[in-house]
């Protein structure tokens, strides 16, 4: 479930404090706190970017030298039903 942030109205319109809350997915935002019944807004953020086990870090940590220092042999399909090795 997504984690969700929202901050406090305050009567005057000010930002209040924050809370987060765990949602699934197609649940509606919160309009008002779930415990104190005031008014509140979701904060829209940017989604977190997994680095470690990103794209460039996969494509890296399967390359054919590491594959072949670990032990590893790679294979292709040939398009004809069998595999090349690559290493």
């Amino acid at each position: 479930m997504p984690l969700r942030r929202y901050i406090v109205i305050q009567p005057d319109g000010a930002d209040g404090e924050e809370f987060e809350v765990d949602l699934p997915a197609d649940a509606p935002d919160f309009t008002v706190h779930p415990v104190t019944k005031a008014s509140c807004r979701r904060v829209l953020e940017s989604p977190s970017l997994t680095i470690k086990y990103g794209e460039g870090a996969m494509k890296q940590g399967l390359s054919d030298q590491r594959l072949a220092r670990a032990g590893f042999r790679k294979l292709e399909k040939d398009g004809q039903g069998g595999w090349n090795k690559i290493n």
